[in-house]
């Protein structure tokens, strides 16, 4: 399947593996190529395959360049980039994943240590981001092999999937080689793609991944400024009633004869039990709520739907508790300042610093 597909195809495949996948922020491709250029290509297989969420268990075996992979050396995978008429991989890299008939179901605790065997040409390190955006599309065949999805044997769906999961960037570079060679005064420049998506499906798919993550991940920091927008608002409220607490406690050991029958019948109120038990219980449940949002607002891998309406979720609380927090606070601040019109300001300069 290496002929040209319309962007309307594209848009279609995307759509749809998006709502069902999601999407991912780029992966580190800094990291990924220190491992492959210090020969640690099973390491960088390895955060390729955890980055796809395949925490899966890689063996890999190597093979001499220019390797013809067959269909009865045990594999059932011959999911290639780009091969030429003799079947070997165009530019000199080859990989062969296999795909097991008992391949667990994706993301379940069966994948864990999962062993998948890799077979890969001697010279795969000659270009790291190539060998990154090879791996990145056999292993997607693994991702949608494990959804029993339709399209698990689709090479257009391959390669957005393994875009939509975070090597779309590095995709961006590490398909394409460019090789320059001199014979006399003439210079002969060979480029060779990799993949099956041609450069304006390409183009399309990673500008529109690219506008994804911008609005998904504007949400996601809107949250966060939410979050801590509120928590600067709970701090205030708890210094409130701290200053109650203080203020409290010093007219009991030192009560005014200035107070009045009304006032003093409202003060002696707030000695009762458990006075400020529901503003305490709301400050202690809105912290956790906090903590949440920020725990998730930083956690958080994958956009997808599901996750975009969590977001949107804790939005709406924080919006609602805001409102809330504005009532209870105004309440509070009421009998503060009630108790303070009794204690004089030395009294308050003490307490302050106590």
């Amino acid at each position: 399947m290496n002929s040209e597909v319309k962007n309307d195809y594209i848009e279609k495949a995307l759509n749809e593996l998006i709502t069902e996948i999601g999407v991912k922020d780029f992966a580190d491709e800094d990291k990924l190529v220190y491992l492959i250029e210090y020969k640690k290509v099973k390491e960088a297989i390895k955060e390729i395959a955890l980055y796809l969420g395949l925490p899966i268990e890689v063996k890999i075996s190597y093979v001499p360049k220019g390797y013809r992979p067959t269909g009865n050396d045990g594999f059932s995978s011959t999911h290639l980039v780009k091969t030429d008429n003799y079947n070997r991989g165009v530019g000199g890299i080859t990989a062969q994943v296999s795909i097991p008939s008992n391949l667990p179901f994706y993301g379940t605790p069966s994948m864990v240590n999962f062993p998948i065997n890799v077979k890969l040409s001697e010279n795969c390190a000659e270009n790291p981001k190539t060998l990154i955006s090879i791996m990145a599309h056999e292993l997607s065949h693994i991702v949608l092999n494990s959804m029993w999805h339709k399209e698990k044997e689709n090479e257009f769906y391959t390669d957005l999937t393994a875009m939509i999961l975070g090597f779309a960037k590095i995709m961006k570079t590490g398909r394409k080689v460019v090789k320059t060679t001199q014979v006399l005064n003439t210079i002969h420049t060979e480029t060779t793609t990799y993949g099956y998506l041609s450069d304006d499906n390409f183009k399309y798919a990673f500008d529109k991944i690219k506008l994804i993550l911008k609005k998904q991940k504007a949400e996601v920091r809107s949250l966060k400024r939410d979050a801590d927008k509120f928590s600067l608002k709970l701090k205030e409220a708890k210094k409130y009633s701290q200053y109650f607490n203080k203020y409290l406690e010093y007219l009991g050991k030192n009560p005014s004869n200035k107070i009045s029958q009304e006032d003093g019948q409202k003060i002696s109120s707030f000695y009762q039990h458990d006075y400020t038990g529901n503003f305490q219980s709301f400050i202690n449940n809105n912290d956790l709520l906090v903590k949440d949002v920020l725990k998730y607002s930083e956690n958080i891998k994958t956009y997808s739907d599901r996750s975009i309406e969590m977001v949107k979720k804790y939005k709406r609380q924080i919006e609602s508790s805001f409102l809330e927090l504005n009532k209870q606070k105004l309440l509070i601040k009421k009998d503060v300042d009630l108790l303070g019109k009794y204690i004089g300001f030395f009294g308050k300069i003490k307490l302050y610093f106590k």
